[in-house]
């Protein structure tokens, strides 16, 4: 595979669920643009439909363009969903979140 996921114009999405169930990570790699946000959103709501669960979508190893950080930043604050960003010059290193919340389930 030529150049690294950064470098990718295709958006890959993984979703991580940790081992207690408790918090679901949507983590994203390639370049996050305003039209493959229409992609993404989609796969949000479904992860945040399983009920219960915090909901964090990860864009670190993403490039995000600008049009498409001011989206995530709307986004981010309407449905309650952490956002993590890469740190490079010209993006902001993280949104504001909603704290998590641990909450214990009967087994």
């Amino acid at each position: 595979m030529k150049g690294s996921a950064l470098d990718s114009e295709k958006l890959s999405v993984v979703v991580r669920v940790d081992v207690d169930g408790e918090q679901i990570q949507i983590a994203a790699t390639g370049r996050v643009t305003a039209l493959s946000l229409q992609g993404l959103y989609p796969v949000v709501q479904r992860t945040k439909s399983f009920g219960g669960l915090d909901v964090e979508m990860d864009l670190t190893e993403a490039s995000v363009d600008a049009d498409a950080l001011d989206q995530l930043k709307i986004y981010a604050e309407l449905h309650e969903v952490p956002v993590r960003l890469p740190s490079e010059a010209g993006n902001v290193t993280a949104l504001p979140s909603r704290p998590l919340q641990t909450t214990s389930r009967a087994a």
